[in-house]
């Protein structure tokens, strides 16, 4: 099958324009330089569309004994408390880049119009630290939020999870985890293009490899600096690879018609069905990976960060 160098023939009109080009670096970055890139990327997402005023944040730690360390977390909740129930956010970068501090222009308006609270995990990143590190620190994070309900204003009934691109992967592993470990118990898990199987075997895989965007080189970058030396991915950390996904909390599945990551998203949410999880896969046609933060003022962006408010919505109604 011949890859697809350049997907812009497959684009949503609206984003062709803005399709930007990104290099993949030969080499992975010291972390300093890493954060600085992801930052410069948020800052123009910032910069398009701003955070709502009507939401506010303060920091905090998750202790080691709930964990293998310290893990910190920022918490952002309504300027005038609406609500009680809490999303435990993980946010993307391949595994190896973001910073949980940065997360306001993706979470801030879920908290406004949802009134939520949105706990965003710094957990630790690859290759400094592979797996399980990432996923043990989103497991504590969770383990603490569940165990602190006056402190935060939530109640433990309604606790969910999500994670866009690999955090999505560690979402759908949280997931598993408490499920596996017999709690925290968790209500809802969004997924926003997540990464779920480490093997890049899919067809989208091979034939969407367009160097501007997440592609095939990068993902089995990520997947090398995450799985460490021998290149085990211990359990849970490849969701899409687990033999068992029932009695999993209910899902929303978000994918993006011209991501390589396509065809593990589209798979992880049928299994989830086939598991009789309560699932919703939405793919979007002619978005790219992330697409929806990265050109925030496109239609479909617009569209689909609608589809995710909603889906939360429903989620914390239930």
């Amino acid at each position: 099958m011949d890859r697809i160098s350049d997907i812009t023939p497959l684009l949503d009109r609206d984003l062709v324009a803005g399709f930007a080009a990104i290099a993949v670096p030969a080499e992975v970055p010291p972390p300093v330089e890493r954060r600085v890139i992801f930052r410069q990327l948020m800052a123009v997402y910032r910069g398009a569309l701003p955070p709502p005023d009507g939401v506010i944040h303060r920091d905090a730690v998750v202790p080691a004994s709930f964990g293998d360390v310290d893990v910190p977390v920022r918490i952002f909740a309504p300027r005038e408390p609406r609500g009680d129930a809490v999303l435990l956010w993980l946010h993307g970068g391949g595994f190896s880049v973001g910073h949980h501090e940065d997360e306001d222009v993706v979470v801030a308006p879920w908290v406004d119009a949802i009134g939520c609270t949105v706990v965003s995990v710094g957990y630790r990143l690859a290759p400094e630290h592979p797996a399980p590190a990432a996923l043990n620190d989103a497991c504590a994070a969770l383990r603490w939020i569940a165990t602190a309900p006056a402190e935060l204003g939530v109640r433990p009934s309604r606790i969910a999870v999500g994670g866009i691109s690999a955090g999505g992967t560690l979402g759908a592993g949280v997931a598993l985890r408490a499920r596996d470990e017999q709690g925290p118990a968790l209500c809802f898990q969004l997924l926003l293009v997540p990464a779920a199987d480490n093997r890049s075997a899919t067809p989208s895989m091979q034939t969407l490899n367009d160097p501007r965007q997440w592609n095939l080189e990068a993902n089995v970058l990520a997947w090398q600096m995450y799985a460490g030396g021998d290149g085990a991915v211990p359990a849970h950390c490849a969701p899409g690879r687990s033999d068992d996904l029932s009695n999993l909390p209910p899902a929303y599945v978000e994918v993006a018609g011209a991501d390589p990551l396509r065809d593990e998203g589209i798979a992880f949410a049928q299994r989830l069905m086939q598991a009789g999880v309560a699932t919703e896969l939405h793919v979007f046609p002619g978005a790219y990976h992330a697409s929806s933060y990265v050109q925030p003022l496109a239609p479909i962006s617009r569209r689909a960060r609608a589809e995710t408010i909603a889906a939360l919505q429903r989620a914390f109604s239930a």
